[in-house]
């Protein structure tokens, strides 16, 4: 009996995968998963290739290719596609820079909004989100996580994954 209780274990643990943290976009331009806990930090599979911008809030995000940008919901999958251009992104909102003009999700479209560009400030201009509270932030050649949550503040390192090839 204790052998067939070790088995099931053994089998039981081998089925445990690192927490899933969010997206985040490397250097390659393809958005990958993010997984692990703060400190140690594991890149995941491909899943978009040829993004020029992301940002990622835990329930949903925004993307933007050369054709166009996407917003997706909680599995990734494309629910709203506007005009490529230059953008900033907040967790509900896009705001197209060329044409000041501003969009909300509301679940279920995309609304036009007035500006409100303290709603799409982010710690740097660079920064993208990959969770609530966590920023990603490339500096030297390096991708580093950000937590800003107040009292929690702290930087670690994603391992960047320029070796391998996308899949």
């Amino acid at each position: 009996m204790r052998y067939i209780v070790f088995f099931f274990c053994l089998v039981a643990f081998g089925q445990i995968e690192a927490p899933r943290i969010g997206f985040w976009r490397d250097a390659q331009n393809r958005v990958r998963s993010l997984h692990g806990v703060a400190g140690s930090f594991v890149p995941g599979a491909v899943v978009r290739e040829g993004v020029l911008g992301f940002a990622w809030y835990g329930d949903g995000g925004w993307l933007r290719t050369e054709a166009e940008i996407e917003r997706l919901d909680a599995t990734g999958a494309t629910v709203a596609r506007l005009p490529a251009e230059e953008a900033r992104f907040s967790e509900t909102g896009v705001w197209l820079k060329g044409q000041n003009v501003a969009y909300r999700w509301d679940g279920g479209s995309l609304k036009n909004v007035a500006v409100d560009e303290a709603e799409f400030a982010a710690p740097e201009d660079e920064a993208e989100a990959i969770a609530k509270e966590w920023w990603h932030v490339r500096l030297r050649g390096r991708s580093y996580a950000v937590r800003t949550t107040p009292g929690r503040e702290a930087r670690y390192e994603i391992p960047e994954a320029d070796h391998e090839e996308s899949r």
